[in-house]
């Protein structure tokens, strides 16, 4: 059960941080830029932006082969 609590903590602690890294970009930032600049593994990255979507922080286009990561103002 602890690592379960760890591995929440940690993901919530990512998504915070690719939230801060999308408002430092203005608002808008692609998945693959936020990989490089975080230096997340994929698993994480996507963990994280779909934490955030459900939270209705983020929303996620299609972009080739990524996404458009954007705020949503919440």
């Amino acid at each position: 059960m602890q690592d379960a609590a760890k591995f929440t903590d940690t993901l919530a602690q990512t998504a915070e941080n690719l939230l801060e890294a999308v408002k430092a970009s203005g608002g808008d930032a692609s998945s693959w830029d936020l990989k490089l600049k975080l230096h997340l593994s994929s698993s994480s990255l996507y963990l994280a932006l779909g934490w955030l979507a459900a939270q209705g922080k983020v929303e996620l286009y299609p972009k080739e082969l990524n996404f458009r990561v954007v705020l949503t103002g919440k």
